[in-house]
């Protein structure tokens, strides 16, 4: 992929995160910021607006909250995505109709073996 390197200057912090992040990735400094970058500026105007504000005005434990509520969103979508690939591979035109619950740990077993 052809890119552009841009610099951004950050906190001593902030920078040791990265310089970390990117040692236990396997990735470069500049991966991480590029990824953070292309992440931050695809946000809506609102949501950089509430960050900007929830670090200005909030305590501490707000932007922990937040950073809590941004995992919990991303790994909710990587079970849906992940789900939904399982059903789109699953091949259940041999199973044949499923009344009892029986049925269903039955054919449960046959689909995991």
């Amino acid at each position: 992929m052809s890119g552009k390197t841009i610099s951004a200057y950050t906190d001593t912090a902030t920078a040791e995160r990265v310089a970390a992040l990117a040692k236990l990735e396997g990735r470069s400094t500049a991966q991480i910021g590029g990824l953070a970058l292309k992440f931050f500026t695809r946000l809506p105007v609102e949501a950089r607006t509430a960050l900007h504000q929830i670090e200005l005005l909030g305590e501490p434990g707000d932007l922990e909250a937040v950073l809590r509520d941004i995992t919990r969103t991303l790994l909710h979508r990587q079970y849906e995505i992940a789900q939904r690939q399982v059903v789109e591979q699953m091949q259940i035109e041999h199973l044949e109709p499923l009344e009892t619950e029986d049925d269903f740990l039955a054919a449960a077993i046959r689909l995991t073996q």
